[in-house]
């Protein structure tokens, strides 16, 4: 296999302070080790030594290792074991270290729902087998860590300050509606109710 992992540029966690609003904080992650494991689902499981990956909607990530369900032959591994890239011919499976592929954004706040719905559908109610999904174009990984209103975006570290810049006016948009009373009963209520349409990346 291709060995790509220089190619990545640097991510930028360094150069963004963390941003704290009344309703919603957002800061970046840094995991020690982000693993793409391709293959049968259950080889790459057992490879990763983990016994489940979580998916979108009603799934919950948490502790320091777990798996993500990127689609039905992929998984990506936070902070798994140092496995050598290339082909596992045991378990039939590709590895690729993708740590500096991916920046992750942890996204704190009642409202983040709201803020996930003005560019893709979330349900927290809702199962999906996949954490991909097109925000406002943009491909990222999304699922809940620890708590209902904690999120985590996995986002390419090519498009991590493009990704920041919209979450961060898509947060000082909805931030008058959230903030004016007159506005917060119909407007709010709407953007509680929105159905937008949802693709997820296969």
């Amino acid at each position: 296999m291709r060995d790509d992992r220089n190619r990545w540029p640097a991510t930028v966690e360094s150069e963004r302070p963390n941003l704290v609003r009344d309703t919603i904080s957002m800061r970046y992650v840094s995991p020690a080790r982000q693993t793409v494991i391709s293959g049968n689902f259950e080889d790459c499981l057992a490879l990763s030594g983990l016994e489940t990956a979580v998916g979108g909607g009603t799934g919950f990530a948490s502790g320091e290792t777990y798996a993500l369900r990127q689609r039905r032959d992929r998984v990506v591994v936070i902070n798994g074991p140092d496995i050598a890239d290339g082909w596992h011919s045991e378990h039939n499976v590709a590895v690729s270290d993708m740590t500096s592929a991916y920046s992750v954004l942890e996204m704190t706040g009642a409202r983040g729902e709201q803020l996930i719905a003005t560019g893709t559908e979330f349900n927290g109610d809702s199962a999906s087998a996949s954490v991909s999904r097109l925000w406002h174009g943009f491909g990222i990984l999304l699922y809940r860590y620890g708590a209902e209103d904690v999120f985590r975006l996995h986002v390419r570290s090519a498009l991590a300050d493009a990704v920041w810049d919209m979450l961060e006016r898509q947060i000082d948009s909805l931030a008058n509606v959230w903030a004016d009373p007159r506005e917060k009963g119909e407007m709010a209520k709407d953007m509680d109710g929105a159905k937008l349409t949802c693709k997820e990346a296969s």
